[in-house]
């Protein structure tokens, strides 16, 4: 294992600075996770989150130095100076991961690391009526009258990432059908062509913006004439 290094404080500065414009909930944390990571790896501070530079033990064995004419003494326990290096620069992590997190979302923290923190399951716990409301959810998904499509679509997203989240994912294809089933109906049209070609989830987004660009250019305008009186 390479030997810590204690943050400096200009690099805990430049950390701190850093302001993500998002807080992670619990239906968000794939795309928490997808936006977070590339923070941490380019300030060499991924190891922590994802394990790969473990806790190192409080203490080690040494062997003292012999004296002369005595015989070699047995190896002792001593603290070890990389653990408290460690601990301190973990706790500088978790402190970074902690901003990011939600009122809401606070309430599943669990763990003292900034890895516990990194896991989803402390976001989204899997129990069984979260996974029944979640699946309801999508099950039964419609368009709200004053929703526009991209809104329509990350509602449906959110739902099927908290789902994945939670270790019960659901078909790409499965989620496109009940996100064309739920569309309101004006997009009638669409539900035809598209059910039949059985498209994937993020294939809809383009499709449904260019129906929502057409459903506008062919609303009637009105007048702009006033009538004789």
């Amino acid at each position: 294992m390479a030997t810590l290094v204690a943050f400096d404080p200009k690099e805990k500065t430049t950390h701190n600075s850093h302001k993500f414009g998002f807080t992670l909930t619990s239906t968000n944390y794939g795309y928490w996770k997808s936006m977070t990571t590339p923070f941490f790896i380019t300030n060499n501070l991924f190891g922590y989150v994802d394990g790969s530079v473990p806790c190192p033990p409080t203490t080690v064995t040494v062997t003292p130095t012999p004296e002369k004419d005595h015989p070699i003494p047995p190896p002792i326990a001593s603290p070890n100076p990389q653990h408290p290096i460690w601990v301190v620069n973990d706790a500088h992590i978790r402190m970074l991961i902690l901003l990011t997190i939600s009122e809401t979302s606070f309430q599943y923290v669990q763990g003292t690391t900034s890895r516990d923190l990194w896991l989803s399951r402390a976001y989204a716990p899997h129990t069984a009526s979260r996974e029944y409301t979640l699946k309801t959810q999508l099950l039964r998904i419609e368009m709200k009258p004053d929703e526009s499509s991209s809104d329509y679509l990350t509602r449906a997203q959110e739902y099927a990432t908290a789902l994945a989240n939670i270790g019960e994912p659901m078909k790409e294809k499965d989620i496109a059908m009940l996100v064309v089933s739920g569309l309101r109906e004006e997009y009638n049209g669409l539900k035809t062509t598209t059910l039949s070609h059985q498209l994937a989830f993020n294939e809809l987004h383009a499709l449904f913006a260019d129906h929502e660009y057409m459903l506008k250019k062919t609303a009637p305008v009105a007048s702009l004439l006033k009538p004789f009186t």
